[in-house]
């Protein structure tokens, strides 16, 4: 069976003129400017494939329909969902943008629909990249040519492996399952 390849996920890799050094300022900034709760920063190591964001935008979209989010708004409850677990403080830990990190993902979290398709959505939707434009401006980033893709330093990071013992060729599988135990009791 051949494998399908997920279709674009709407997140752009961006890279700040310095550092960050107040991470509640930068947040506070973009939920200013932004035009509703579905922008959101994630840390930028911790996004390993497109199918890695789908998986956790599905995720929320049940918990959401289904009125079991631990969250109290959209994004937290993805940013929870990527840092596999069910407390909010390590889930800004482990998934958010932390103080010195020099890169972000900037993403729009889809709509969902009444089916259950996901949304068509392409790389050339202007509307997206022209509000997204406008935020990495807010926030003092820019736009850089880069997807998502496993690291050993995001993975250690999501507190999904603990050194490089693991065979990389299964982290993305390993992100998807951390998704999948976010809401295991230990």
């Amino acid at each position: 069976m051949e494998e399908r390849v997920p279709p674009w996920f709407p997140a752009w890799c961006i890279e700040f003129s310095e550092p960050v050094n107040d991470v509640r300022a930068m947040a506070s900034n973009l939920m200013e400017h932004r035009d509703d709760s579905r922008w959101m920063l994630l840390g930028y190591p911790t996004a390993t494939s497109e199918r890695h964001l789908w998986a956790a935008w599905m995720a929320v979209r049940e918990r959401a329909s289904s009125g079991q989010m631990v969250s109290n708004s959209i994004d937290g409850e993805f940013l929870r969902l990527m840092a596999g677990t069910h407390q909010m403080r390590v889930a800004f830990s482990r998934a958010g943008v932390r103080e010195g990190d020099n890169r972000a993902w900037l993403l729009r979290l889809p709509e969902w629909n009444d089916g259950n398709e996901v949304p068509e959505l392409t790389v050339m939707n202007p509307e997206l990249n022209h509000q997204a434009d406008s935020l990495m401006g807010w926030i003092g980033a820019e736009l850089i040519a880069l997807r998502p893709h496993p690291t050993l330093e995001g993975m250690v990071r999501l507190g999904a492996i603990e050194d490089d013992e693991e065979d990389p060729a299964n982290w993305e599988s390993l992100a998807l399952s951390h998704i999948a135990l976010a809401d295991v009791a230990v």
